[in-house]
């Protein structure tokens, strides 16, 4: 089996700051849209009162199936033995978690008021 190496990154500034500034674009442009959202309403997402399910849901229960499918990738290695996997095991983990905090950031933007989450965590 063939040894894994880890060493330092040798990128100039542009290949580190670019794709760190098109990743703050990109959530910079997912806020604006959250605030759109906040302010016009529901309805441009697509929902009404015929249609339930607007594009908030969609998008929430794809990022919670997609932690679970990036989770399996930490379970190949123990349950069926494949050694090369387990040094990925514990960045899936990571990015499991991570997408699942956006999916439920999402459901929780989709409550109508986020700012009265803490709320419905604390009262039950």
């Amino acid at each position: 089996m063939a040894t894994l190496v880890h060493r330092e990154l040798t990128a100039g500034a542009w290949r580190y700051f670019g794709p760190l500034l098109g990743l703050g674009a990109v959530l910079a442009a997912g806020f604006a849209a959250f605030l759109y959202m906040e302010i016009n309403g529901h309805h441009v997402t697509g929902m009404d009162n015929q249609i339930v399910w607007g594009l908030p849901h969609v998008f929430a229960v794809f990022l919670i199936v997609a932690a679970s499918g990036a989770l399996n990738v930490a379970s190949v290695a123990s349950v069926f033995g494949k050694l090369e996997y387990k040094p990925l095991a514990p960045l899936s983990g990571v990015v499991s978690l991570a997408i699942l905090a956006g999916g439920l950031a999402i459901l929780a933007a989709d409550l109508g008021r986020p700012d009265r989450l803490i709320v419905a965590l604390t009262h039950f």
